[in-house]
């Protein structure tokens, strides 16, 4: 009995294996009894898989909270409406892990995902995509814009991950409304914080008076307690931190002062402020000590360092200057702005006789500065050149020995009888410089004769085995797959080597492939030469 292997071509693997991807549209849910609003649009995605590019329409329903409150946690859900259409290939069951990311105006996307968990997917048949979930935390009140973003298919037996992106912008799906978190007709807002400009006031340090003012509280009646606490709700609000002087008046406005103490710790908070069942929330970020870093920390003349702020104040801009040892500027000041979080970078050249850059705010006293020492030398210096290089991946191809594969041969006396041999050796090179791993896998025909009696392909069972080419190199493992049965329907893995999480690392290298054969030979067999066909396909 003779079965003869053949190679499949990886460009048309490759280019059937790309019709794994498909653009798919969801909804998403915001967790919560809160009232919620859909909407619906056109989404086109542009997948790619190696080189082959798949692009896919479909209609993308994005259901989300109507209204929601600065840093309280929503639970998302995105569902599609249909899966991508499978290649060639079958897929095993809990072989596809999916994830996406979801577009926020103003702050950085959101991740839902969901781990593997598909039922076996015949070639060609639709893959099916679970919910995906995940949280949104979103800091200030005002209003966010929600949009569909990447989509990611881990297929993880093949090691294949491919990747959809939304082709052209992206439909604004939902609107969520982020209320300051007030309760009842209560309301309230920071008016002033001490020593800074009338426009600041979204960042206090300790020591600092914040003033409030709000309206709808009960009149004349006092209030319980102001509370500092973490904006993403995960720690347990301090009451020992703020020394607060509320009060309402006969027409139930709120006004006074709270002073934040030394023991507040830095970072985005909420000011929670309860007076009986009423009560409203108000965002303050807690500064800290105003930092500068430097890098690099010194050089000659023409060194060039770039200088990093930290604490400082939210909206203000600052001069940064190179100063000598007498306290004089020694060359031009530059101006940077301080973005919402405190931070700011500039790039400076410190002229000559600098011994230290300051940064200090346009609106702020005498010490609203930080400094950090700089180390120049007396002579040398130093100049950047940037140097590139281009670096072309190659292919992943494979080879085989020539010839047929002749297992032993067997008489028919009424018992079943096993006919063995081996795979012709097989060789996979993947020079293609990429993360990306590869699969190699097998199906098998019937074994038929000429009078058209045949053992079933699933009597074929083989034992790979893989290992780095004799003197090649190899960037990574590559590991056999598991004894068994073949089929003519199922793909079955030869060898695979697993794609990497490291985007800066490398796999491939030079490898070889083989596997011992065991064929059953049924107890009543008509006799004949009987033969099949072993298709092996490289991805």
């Amino acid at each position: 009995m003779r079965a003869k292997t053949i190679a499949a071509a990886p460009s048309r693997t490759a280019a059937a294996l790309a019709a794994l991807v498909v653009a798919a549209a969801g909804s998403l849910v915001l967790g919560g009894a809160r009232p919620a609003h859909a909407g619906s649009a056109a989404v086109t995605y542009d997948c790619v898989f190696a080189s082959s590019h798949s692009v896919f329409t479909t209609t993308a329903t994005l259901t989300a909270d109507a209204t929601t409150t600065p840093g309280t946690p929503v639970d998302l859900t995105l569902s599609f409406a249909d899966g991508p259409a499978n290649g060639p290939v079958a897929l095993t069951a809990g072989t596809v892990a999916v994830s996406a990311r979801l577009g926020v105006t103003g702050q950085d996307p959101v991740t839902v995902s969901a781990p593997a968990s598909n039922a076996a997917v015949a070639p060609y048949a639709e893959i099916p995509i679970p919910d995906l979930t995940g949280t949104l935390t979103v800091a200030q009140p005002g209003t966010v814009q929600l949009t569909p973003g990447d989509l990611t298919l881990n297929i993880t037996n093949y090691g294949l991950s491919i990747a959809c992106t939304v082709d052209g912008t992206a439909p604004v799906l939902s609107t969520v409304t982020v209320t300051d978190g007030s309760t009842g007709s209560a309301a309230a807002a920071v008016e002033k914080i001490s020593g800074r400009p009338a426009t600041d006031t979204t960042g206090a340090r300790p020591g600092d008076t914040v003033t409030l003012g709000g309206t709808g509280w009960t009149a004349g009646e006092p209030v319980d307690g102001v509370r500092l606490c973490a904006l993403d709700g995960t720690s347990a609000c301090a009451d020992d931190v703020l020394t607060p002087d509320l009060t309402v008046d006969g027409d139930g406005r709120l006004t006074g002062t709270v002073l934040i103490g030394a023991g507040a710790p830095p970072g985005p908070h909420t000011l929670v402020i309860t007076q009986g069942s009423l009560g409203a929330t108000v965002v303050l970020g807690v500064l800290g000590t105003r930092s500068l870093q430097l890098s690099p920390s010194g050089g000659g003349p023409g060194t060039t360092t770039t200088v990093t702020g930290a604490s400082f104040d939210p909206g203000d801009e600052v001069t940064v200057t190179g100063v000598d040892a007498d306290g004089q500027a020694t060359g031009a000041p530059l101006v940077a702005p301080v973005d919402a979080r405190g931070a700011f970078t500039a790039t400076l050249t410190p002229a000559a006789g600098t011994v230290k850059v300051v940064a200090t705010e346009a609106d702020g006293g005498a010490g609203d500065l930080a400094e950090a020492a700089w180390s120049a030398t007396a002579d040398g210096g130093s100049a950047e050149q940037t140097l590139k290089v281009v670096v072309s991946g190659g292919a992943l191809t494979m080879a085989q020995a020539a010839g047929e594969v002749t297992l032993s041969p067997v008489t028919v006396d009424g018992t079943e009888h096993t006919a063995t041999g081996s795979l012709n050796a097989v060789e996979v090179k993947d020079f293609r410089g990429s993360t990306r791993g590869w699969s190699l896998v097998g199906t098998v025909t019937d074994f038929t004769n000429s009078a058209g009696a045949a053992v079933p392909a699933g009597n074929l069972s083989w034992t790979p085995t893989c290992a780095v080419h004799a003197g090649a190199a190899a960037a990574s493992t590559v590991t056999p797959g598991s004894p068994g049965p073949l089929s003519a329907t199922t793909a079955v893995p030869l060898c695979t080597q697993a794609a990497s999480d490291d985007p800066t690392s490398v796999t491939g290298g030079d490898f070889d492939a083989g596997a011992s054969l065991d064929l059953r030979v049924p107890a009543i067999t008509q006799a004949g030469e009987y033969a099949a066909v072993l298709r092996l396909t490289l991805s």
